[in-house]
């Protein structure tokens, strides 16, 4: 992310593969992320109920689908990377039944000796997301105890809390995944591409998470400075 090129041998330099999702994946969850955002930035005043209670939804299922696909992304994106480097049968073989959180720091650590700090901002992001991202795929209902609505009213609190800290935590963490790596693994190698203009021209961050991106950049070149 400074601009500087960051070399780091590995078994393979190049490969041809094919149902490589984990781009896509990458910018819809960045379109859900900034379409939420959007809907979130309404002004409710001159709403009636039944208008507020569509924004809301509205907002929710983006919000579900920037968590979602940021999860796909980072999981295609390890994966690809353990096939390309270590082959499709050894990772099948021993690593394909590791959690999320395991492979980003084990994978990378087999294919060229390094791996991320887990004592950092992207590991910690890592973490939110792939918790937020079990919590839905593995969403439980729970009964409803009426007699004390109180206590009722604090665990919705306390679950939109987690939520909202959820969702902002989605395009986050492939951001600052994607910086890391290029420090960790190099720009050539990185799992997730690099985000960094001057070896990916191409790149374009949407408006609405254009400070997202930039406190996420700041983040790692204070990390790696």
């Amino acid at each position: 992310m400074n601009g500087q090129h960051n070399h780091i041998p590995h078994p393979r330099e190049s490969s041809a593969r094919t149902n490589v999702l984990y781009g896509t994946y990458f910018k819809i969850a960045e379109t859900e992320f900034c379409s939420c955002l959007e809907v979130l930035a309404i002004d409710q005043f001159s709403l009636d109920d039944n208008e507020i209670y569509e924004l809301e939804n509205k907002a929710k299922a983006f919000a579900l689908k920037a968590i979602v696909f940021a999860a796909m992304s980072i999981e295609s994106a390890i994966n690809n990377y353990a096939g390309k480097h270590l082959g499709d049968k050894y990772y099948q073989q021993h690593l394909a039944s590791l959690d999320l959180v395991s492979k980003w720091i084990i994978i990378p650590r087999l294919v060229c000796e390094r791996s991320l700090d887990k004592s950092g901002a992207a590991y910690n992001a890592l973490k939110i997301l792939v918790s937020a991202r079990n919590k839905l795929v593995h969403n439980k209902s729970e009964e409803l105890n009426g007699s004390d609505p109180y206590a009722v009213i604090k665990k919705q609190d306390k679950r939109s809390e987690e939520f909202e800290l959820d969702f902002h935590s989605s395009l986050k963490a492939l951001y600052l995944l994607s910086m890391e790596m290029d420090f960790v693994v190099g720009h050539m190698q990185n799992p997730l591409g690099t985000l960094d203009s001057t070896f990916n021209p191409s790149i374009a961050v949407p408006e609405l998470a254009k400070e997202l991106f930039k406190n996420c950049k700041d983040t790692v070149l204070k990390k790696y400075s």
